[in-house]
């Protein structure tokens, strides 16, 4: 069975390999063919030309004229069919380059190059055949209304949809400019032309841009509270350009905001980055971390603007010397870098937080009695606490007085007092209770969630004032009724 195989292997190598030697060589008797054909055309040729002069003085027949002439037009049909079977098919459109580039804006556009070349027909010009008087090749020497259009996974993801080439002269190039309105790395070109529909699968080469490193975010505005973090996700493409290595820089953040640069798959911080050989875009995340407190330079509510840089060494040079005379850099000056930038932007949002604290959350009263407690209510949070509502989940018949029941708003690390009375039933019976107490409140429009409060209460039955007095009477005439005895005793 193996030695079959390696049979059958050997004889479809050896197949492959006649097949294309005898392509080649068919061609070349094509062409031999045609060029035999040529000369005989041109023989015949000579000889009609010399019996027309014979005709014309009358010293050749009307049958070898006729003869000659029969010969030479015989010799023009073999000649157009040695020419129609060597140029085989029409000649071809080629995508010569398909080059991507982006403009300031940060718009991405892709230049595609058609080139319009036969090889036949330079073989024919190396071979001075010329077939102009006879079967005219200039029809083969421009190809009008090419229609060009852009498309990935089946679909046209250019604007315009199409373009049209008027005219496409031989051996000449043509350029025409889509803009991509789907960021791809690699499409397929549609060419449609002299009835002829080809599609050409390419990987986009990276033409010189405004920047060498481009940098996006479809994340360029994001909210985050204090004392959390926000992440940006980043998208770098490398066009052309000398420099493999960039560093990585985020510029007009405040102080207080200190932030990272991480592989989203390793999560490896990163301070530059490297594209190898083949390696022309990747994905980065940067990471703010924002601090607890507000300030003169973090506002709440208002928007944080700066830029996230990927620089070559003489680019981050420059930075550097901005920088020098303050932390922040005009955004026109970034422009001047002429470095892969984006615009960012964080706004920063307070939390809202509150904190229940009682100093006693256990009491023991007896039947008849009210429980009576405070509770300070403190805004623990970043951000103004508005409407501050206290609400009591009590045992049946209980009855609850809150003062005051509602605080309309509350600052920053501020307090409040509020004063609650539990009113019990008279018919309450002895045992253990466990009222809660529930706080809610708003801080920038939403709600903000508090822990529960568990008051425990312990109710224990009255004391009998008046049997209490009587035993104690009794217990003291009692003893006051045995010393006199035994003082009596004693006298005897």
């Amino acid at each position: 069975m193996k030695h079959f195989r390696k049979v059958f292997a050997v004889a479809l190598l050896f197949t492959v390999f006649v097949c294309i030697g005898y392509s080649q060589e068919s061609q070349t008797l094509k062409l031999l063919t045609l060029k035999k054909a040529q000369l005989h055309l041109e023989e015949m040729k000579g000889d009609f030309d010399r019996a027309l002069k014979l005709k014309e003085e009358g010293l050749i027949s009307e049958e070898d004229f006729a003869r000659k002439r029969t010969a030479y037009l015989q010799a023009q049909v073999g000649y157009q069919e040695a020419l129609i079977t060597f140029m085989g098919s029409e000649a071809r459109i080629s995508v010569a380059s398909a080059v991507k580039y982006q403009d300031k804006a940060g718009k991405k556009f892709v230049c595609v190059t058609l080139s319009y070349s036969s090889k036949e027909l330079k073989e024919l010009s190396k071979l001075n055949i010329d077939a102009k008087d006879i079967f005219p090749l200039d029809f083969l020497k421009e190809v009008k209304d090419v229609y060009v259009s852009l498309r990935s996974e089946g679909k046209i993801i250019s604007d315009p949809y199409e373009k049209t080439i008027a005219s496409l002269p031989l051996e000449e190039k043509r350029q025409v400019t889509f803009r991509l309105l789907k960021d791809v790395e690699n499409l397929d070109v549609n060419v449609f032309y002299a009835g002829k529909d080809e599609t050409t699968s390419v990987f986009l080469q990276k033409g010189l841009s405004a920047n060498i490193v481009t940098v996006n975010s479809a994340q360029f505005s994001q909210e985050a509270d204090l004392e959390s973090q926000a992440t940006f996700d980043l998208s770098l493409e490398k066009f052309s350009g000398e420099a493999n290595i960039f560093k990585l820089q985020a510029v007009n953040l405040p102080r207080q905001i200190t932030y990272e640069f991480v592989d989203p798959q390793t999560q490896a911080r990163l301070s530059q980055i490297k594209f190898t050989e083949g390696v022309t875009s990747m994905q980065l995340s940067l990471r703010l971390y924002l601090p607890k407190n507000a300030d003169e330079q973090v506002v709440l509510d208002k928007p944080l603007e700066f830029y996230c840089l990927a620089l070559d060494n003489e680019q981050s040079s420059r930075l550097e010397e901005l920088r020098a005379s303050g932390s922040f850099v005009d955004p026109k000056k970034i422009e001047s870098l002429k470095a892969g930038n984006v615009r960012l932007e964080l706004i920063p949002r307070g939390v809202g937080r509150i904190e229940v604290q009682a100093l006693n959350l256990y009491h023991e009263i007896k039947v008849g009695e009210n429980v009576n407690m405070e509770v300070r209510i403190k805004n623990s949070g970043t951000r103004r606490l508005n409407n501050i509502r206290i609400h009591t989940d009590l045992p049946l018949n209980w009855q609850v007085e809150i003062n005051p029941d509602l605080i309309p708003d509350l600052e920053q690390d501020k307090e409040e007092i509020v004063k609650i009375e539990f009113i019990l039933p008279e018919d309450v019976s002895v045992g253990d209770y466990e009222p809660k107490v529930r706080t809610e409140c708003i801080a920038d429009n939403r709600r903000v969630e508090s822990e529960d409060k568990i008051v425990r209460v312990h109710i224990s039955a009255k004391t009998n004032v008046f049997g209490i007095t009587v035993l104690v009477l009794l217990l003291i005439g009692l003893l006051v009724g045995i010393v006199v005895f035994g003082i009596k005793l004693t006298r005897r």
